[in-house]
């Protein structure tokens, strides 16, 4: 049975997918058993979110085909219950991950020497964008996160500081009730008090709303130390143009 929590966590990340493209200009559009964008996401993000589980498994393999069918580029799947088989229509799994959850978290405390902050200014999210981005040449990372994003009480880009030295940070969305943790990132060895400064924000920010989002790798088990529980897996799919 699916839980409540991987639905909402799944939801919550199809809305933040269409909240970044939003600000792009571009919406994507919400079906029954899809997210989808027709003309292209920017950088890391999908094209296409599955919404609904096994059941609809042939649907949504259906509906893909038609937009592959239509526009020869890359495409790159969000298969949220990792139940598709798309290399008949030549897809490739680039991962696969998990979705976790914490439910209503306590406010977390990372060590003393570690503070955080919250992007006010389009320049301070200027700044996280290219801390996160650390090491991508900047020719290949056109600016993802626009000012937009900022608008609203229900988004909050997190800068995790040591003394005045960025060490990580994190993004929260709340939507579908819950709120989204994502692109979490740190410095060798800080990634727990990462983790909890940002959970501590989220605690503050969203109190008594559960935390939900995915993980693969080190990262993964970064986040079950914490306190996260494992909900399910999913698989990112691409095919090349």
């Amino acid at each position: 049975m699916t839980s409540s929590l991987l639905r909402a966590a799944i939801s919550n990340n199809a809305h933040w997918c269409d909240a970044v493209c939003a600000v792009h200009g571009s919406p994507g559009e919400f079906a029954s058993a899809l997210w989808f964008h027709r003309h292209g996401t920017p950088p890391f993000y999908p094209d296409i979110v599955t919404l609904t589980d096994v059941a609809t498994k042939a649907e949504q393999e259906e509906a893909i085909a038609a937009f592959v069918g239509r526009e020869d580029r890359t495409w790159t799947v969000k298969d949220s219950f990792a139940a598709l088989d798309l290399r008949p229509l030549g897809f490739n799994i680039l991962f696969e991950a998990q979705w976790i959850g914490l439910e209503k978290p306590a406010s977390m405390k990372p060590t003393e020497d570690v503070t955080w902050r919250v992007m006010r200014e389009d320049t301070d999210l200027v700044f996280w964008e290219r801390t996160w981005a650390e090491g991508n040449p900047p020719a290949a990372m056109p600016r993802i996160f626009r000012d937009k994003l900022l608008q609203g009480p229900d988004i909050a880009f997190v800068l995790v500081l040591e003394g005045e030295q960025p060490i990580g940070g994190g993004i929260l969305n709340r939507a579908s009730g819950v709120v989204g943790v994502s692109n979490v990132f740190a410095r060798e060895h800080r990634g727990k008090d990462i983790w909890r400064a940002v959970l501590a924000e989220a605690a503050a920010r969203f109190p008594e709303q559960s935390v939900v989002g995915y993980e693969h790798g080190d990262e993964l088990y970064v986040a079950i130390d914490v306190g996260f529980q494992p909900l399910g897996y999913l698989r990112i799919w691409q095919k090349a143009a």
